[in-house]
């Protein structure tokens, strides 16, 4: 769906297929990341497929996805075996896709090679949607041209028409509007099949039109670095910007520049300002609602959920080799609500791992503390001193972030430190909550150290939760 300068959501998705440097380990199927910002995005499913297509040999690329006026969400997507179709599916949740089908658009062009990296944008001066993609006609790949069609229904379409054609070889458009203008990101890579003309290495420059069908002009001096591809653009309502987000697929990661105006463009983002999942490729980005976020997170991160309030110690995980509680992760949130009778001493929330690999929760003497160690090497954090009161409902979240640990005490973040490792190792020992089972990531080997008091709500995520995202899952 075309971005929009009307929306204001805080909350942002990520549709990506996978492989590494030049096309290596390819896994091309559907994935998810999450972000609150635009710029650091969280890998949803462990950074495992959400969808497969069905389609011809199973392939899907370039995913694309988009809202219509009906509120339902439309995913199209670049399948193989190569010729005149692209891939089409919809979704009312972003979770369960239907009507999966192959859409013929170049069917009528005759030598049709390919239909590569489709989007679409609606246009509610018609009430249709405008499907664009690159094609090349001929012998081979060297030939790609922008095509459109139109569709209400995405059952009968217009006849496949020129789109975009600068006079050389372009691929992956992405539209954008801005203050009545239309934006298209788009691909030279005219160096890739014919060199000694165009002897510039590949990359995305950005043209300008009136309308969202063009005709579009190029705007001087704006383009990304060179050797990339797969533009794409979000509006950040919160903070009125545009990011544009790109692709180095050669070397497997991701760039991202940022502005005001669509016109004027910072330089990328320095690599300690943005996050992107590890081999992602190619990725379609676009605003959510903090219901359809929550949907989300419940499915693709949430590890395990214990609602039934509880009054002594829950073992979880046993001693085990591998598996929950026990594997390596740079990623981990855990949330709870507990009701303390006393803070007094000290009181074990939440037990994983031990004093080699771990994280763990507690009261200590009236405070909240985290800790978390990666082959000994020991972070801790401590919050405030807790409510006098006695039995009331208290929302505590520990989240760590590659080397990052923060504390939020009722939704608010009450303390954060940084350490040099990034990862904690796997580890076999017992784990749980309201209690320790063994030794903690504090060090603590003495006694069971139970928590006096009700616990409810235990949630273990694998991402780090933001503060927004705390009071979201709170609420929920």
């Amino acid at each position: 769906m075309m971005s929009s300068v009307h929306s204001d959501h805080r909350a942002y998705l990520m549709g990506y297929f996978r492989s590494g440097p030049a096309q290596t380990h390819k896994t091309e199927q559907l994935h998810y990341a999450y972000s609150r910002d635009g710029r650091h995005w969280y890998e949803l499913n462990g950074n495992r497929p959400v969808w497969a297509s069905s389609l011809g040999e199973g392939i899907l690329r370039d995913p694309f996805i988009g809202r219509g006026p009906d509120g339902k969400w439309r995913l199209v997507f670049t399948i193989r075996p190569m010729g005149p179709s692209i891939g089409y599916a919809e979704s009312d949740d972003l979770i369960h896709w239907t009507d999966e089908k192959a859409l013929p658009l170049m069917a009528d062009v005759p030598d049709t090679v390919n239909s590569w990296a489709p989007e679409f944008s609606y246009d509610p001066a018609t009430e249709q949607f405008l499907v664009y993609w690159a094609s090349s006609t001929g012998k081979n790949l060297s030939n790609s041209k922008h095509y459109a069609a139109r569709t209400r229904d995405w059952n009968s379409f217009s006849g496949a028409e020129l789109f975009f054609d600068p006079g050389f070889q372009t691929i992956d458009a992405s539209l954008a509007e801005h203050d009545g203008k239309y934006y298209m990101a788009v691909k030279d890579e005219s160096n890739v099949y014919d060199p000694e003309k165009r002897p510039h290495p590949p990359m995305n420059f950005l043209a300008v039109a009136d309308r969202p069908e063009g005709p579009y002009e190029r705007i001087a001096g704006v383009q990304t670095p060179d050797f990339t591809e797969g533009p794409e653009f979000l509006w950040l309502g919160a903070e009125r910007k545009w990011i544009l987000l790109y692709d180095y697929w050669a070397y497997g990661k991701f760039g991202a520049m940022e502005s005001d105006d669509m016109l004027h463009w910072s330089g990328e983002l320095d690599e300690s300002l943005v996050r992107f999942p590890y081999r992602a490729r190619h990725a379609t980005v676009f605003a959510v609602s903090e219901e359809e976020l929550l949907r989300l997170l419940d499915r693709y991160a949430l590890l395990a959920h214990y609602r039934t309030p509880t009054y002594s110690p829950v073992r979880v995980a046993a001693w085990e080799p591998d598996g929950f509680l026990h594997d390596a992760f740079g990623l981990r949130t855990v949330t709870m609500q507990f009701r303390p009778n006393r803070t007094a001493g000290t009181q074990v929330l939440y037990d994983e791992g031990d004093a080699d690999n771990g994280l763990a929760l507690r009261i200590r003497d009236g405070r909240p503390e985290g800790a978390v160690r990666s082959n000994g090497s020991l972070l801790t954090v401590t919050g405030g001193e807790l409510p006098p009161e006695p039995g009331k409902w208290l929302d505590v979240a520990l989240t760590f972030e590659e080397g990052t640990l923060s504390l939020y005490v009722g939704g608010a973040l009450a303390a954060k430190e940084s350490a040099p490792f990034r990862l904690v190792r796997s580890h076999d020992g017992a784990g749980g909550y309201g209690g320790r089972f063994g030794t903690d990531a504090f060090g603590d080997s003495d006694g069971r150290a139970a928590f006096d008091g009700a616990i409810r709500n235990v949630r273990v995520y694998s991402v780090p939760l933001r503060a927004e995202d705390i009071a979201l899952v709170t609420r929920g």
